[in-house]
């Protein structure tokens, strides 16, 4: 009885790890060939048990989104599409919310959108926290309160850190929303 299990298990972790690499080469595709032709903006939303997504922006010299892609879903199945849904914006003037998408796809425009703006302020984008993590940042949240670890956060002792920020603490990142 264990070793059909064992090899159940072998069976399943070998297909899954050659769809993943087949989505990875899916990526790779798909951000090869927009940024031949340019700039590209990138945002992602990392989920555990829910819908993930992936968006990337081409950007013309003026900053507008000339061609988008979009990968979303829940397994390694997903393929990334076209998303024309913001061409001829502005990146840094996209509003989410004036397209209706899931929660997770938002999400990623807004960190595409952001990711952009800190790039071009010279800074380096900071990386959205995992699953595990925000499963940890809700754990210290309730047991230490947010306001323990003032070196993390750049803010004094006692300053109460600001509810659109959120904290990395074992990474030691600070990302905003």
């Amino acid at each position: 009885m264990f070793w059909p299990i064992l090899i159940a298990v072998a069976v399943i972790y070998l297909a899954n790890s050659l769809l993943a690499m087949r989505q990875m080469k899916d990526f790779a595709n798909a951000y090869t060939s927009m940024r031949r032709r340019g700039r590209v903006a990138i945002g992602k939303q990392k989920n555990a048990l829910s819908s993930g997504a992936i968006v990337m922006f081409l950007l013309d010299d003026e900053d507008r989104v000339l061609a988008g892609s979009r990968l979303t879903g829940l397994t390694v199945l997903s393929r990334f599409k076209d998303f024309p849904a913001f061409d001829g914006q502005p990146v840094a003037g996209i509003d989410a919310r004036s397209v209706r998408m899931s929660a997770s796809m938002r999400r990623a425009v807004i960190n595409a959108r952001d990711n952009f703006l800190v790039c071009q302020q010279g800074g380096k984008p900071v990386e959205p926290p995992s699953p595990l993590m925000k499963v940890i940042n809700r754990i210290d949240a309730r047991i230490g309160g947010r306001g323990r670890h003032p070196a993390a956060t750049g803010t004094a002792i006692g300053s109460p850190v600001p509810a659109s920020q959120r904290v990395v603490h074992r990474r030691g990142l600070v990302s905003t929303d």
